[in-house]
């Protein structure tokens, strides 16, 4: 069964400084909870920007103090790593490090120093159509018992090449996979039940899509095609971020379809 990972605050907060409300992340993860979301990204730990853009251990607590059974987890880009940052009893369940191709070899050595602390880890790989076969070989040192992720940062992928991506990695040994969309061509929520037909082990979703540029795959779209409950989201969407949108609005634009079909930033 393929889990679901709510990234709206972490993957949204690009559009809005990462400058929410308590009371707006604190029902955005209630809303998750009550539909069985299985990990809720609440931000980054210590990227430049807004509170949730530096979620300490005692910012988690103090927003979310009761998980249930849902995986807290924050990001962290590999380039911005700091060992201080992460703490043997911290609240946080999961860590996600963000390498970009040429961050890969480094991403794994934080991966194992985050698993020896007590976190499970996501190495998200960034940009995942430009990295090399080289590249790819600094995966053999990954341990295949934690979810690796890869991202179609600019939104260009079709649905067959999510495909390829899935055999690649599985070739690899990787069995715990994990796919993170963008909706620059409008491919979002296909590729992810695309790379939900290969297998995913876990897939991100955002409340309306909210996320950087195009946006992601829709939480309440993707629950509700799943069979799943997806009504608090739904209020969720009417209370806060239909607001949200109307400040900051994301979505498909010339900008970012030009960014899709080039497969770069624009």
């Amino acid at each position: 069964m393929t889990k679901i990972l709510d990234c709206t605050i972490r993957d949204g907060g690009h559009l809005n400084g990462w400058n929410f409300t308590d009371e707006c992340v604190r029902e955005t993860f209630e809303a998750a909870k009550a539909c069985g979301v299985d990990f809720f990204e609440i931000g980054y730990r210590n990227h430049e920007g807004g509170k949730f853009a530096q979620c300490k251990d005692e910012d988690l607590r103090r927003v979310i103090p009761d998980k249930g059974s849902v995986k807290l987890g924050v990001m962290v880009n590999s380039r911005e790593f700091s060992e201080e940052d992460f703490y043997i009893s911290d609240y946080a369940d999961v860590v996600r490090i963000a390498c970009h191709p040429h961050e890969i070899a480094q991403g794994v050595g934080y991966c194992k120093s985050l698993q020896d602390k007590g976190y499970e880890t996501l190495l998200h790989l960034m940009d995942v159509a430009h990295i090399s076969d080289e590249q790819f070989s600094a995966l053999k040192n990954y341990d295949c018992e934690n979810i690796i992720y890869f991202a179609d940062s600019y939104g260009a992928l079709l649905p067959d090449d999510i495909r390829v991506c899935f055999e690649i990695l599985q070739k690899q040994g990787f069995d715990k996979i994990g796919f993170h969309a963008h909706n620059n061509k409008q491919l979002a929520f296909i590729n992810t039940l695309t790379a939900i037909d290969c297998g995913a082990c876990s897939v991100d979703v955002t409340v309306y899509g909210m996320g950087r540029s195009a946006g992601n795959t829709p939480a309440e779209l993707l629950l509700s095609q799943l069979g799943k409950e997806s009504e608090p989201y739904f209020e969720l969407i009417e209370k806060y971020y239909l607001d949200i949108y109307r400040e900051t609005p994301w979505g498909y634009s010339l900008k970012n379809l030009k960014g899709g079909l080039t497969n770069s930033k624009v």
